[in-house]
């Protein structure tokens, strides 16, 4: 069940706030719903695979 939670907080809110956001702007609800629904999803594949440069080499 908490994955079912962490799937619908990952896309589905996101989805539902760029439908609502762009109905009130007069775009494509439909458009900006599944583009704001995906867009989380890329953000943690690049967090994923991000490595930080931050780290020296010891001599």
């Amino acid at each position: 069940m908490s994955e079912l939670a962490f799937l619908l907080l990952l896309f589905g809110l996101p989805a539902a706030i760029g439908f609502q956001m762009a109905r009130r702007r007069g775009k494509n609800p439909f458009f900006w719903g599944l583009l704001s629904g995906i867009f989380p999803f890329f953000l943690v594949v690049l967090k994923l695979q991000h490595k930080p440069l931050d780290k020296k080499a010891a001599p």
